[in-house]
């Protein structure tokens, strides 16, 4: 049964990642957070519970939105996922949070 832990894995990333983007989000402040999201929804068709699946469309309605600024949150969502996960953070130029996501799931695995 060694595959009975994988969703398991699954769910504690995506439970990570969705928790990461609300702290994010508060740190921007509720009101501006709430915004974001019902733009995304709205705009995108991308629901709140829907981005760990949906993370590259995500990433890249933000960069829509915001421009260069989608960086900024992909970062501090990042870096709010990492301390969630006990890993430690190292910024990557050209890094988008697919990439840092990924390299999350490979740390966590022993790769």
């Amino acid at each position: 049964m060694a595959g009975a832990h994988k969703p398991q894995g699954i769910e504690e990333f995506r439970k990570a990642l969705l928790e990461a983007v609300d702290d994010c989000l508060l740190v921007i402040g509720e009101s501006a957070g709430d915004a974001l999201l019902y733009h995304i929804e709205k705009n995108f068709g991308i629901k709140r519970q829907d981005i760990p699946e949906k993370l590259g469309a995500f990433h890249e309605a933000l960069k829509r939105l915001l421009g260069e600024g989608a960086t900024v949150i992909d970062i501090l969502i990042t870096k709010k996922l990492y301390d969630r996960l006990g890993l430690n953070f190292e910024g990557h130029e050209n890094w988008t949070i697919v990439d840092y996501l990924n390299y999350a799931i490979n740390a966590k695995r022993g790769y």
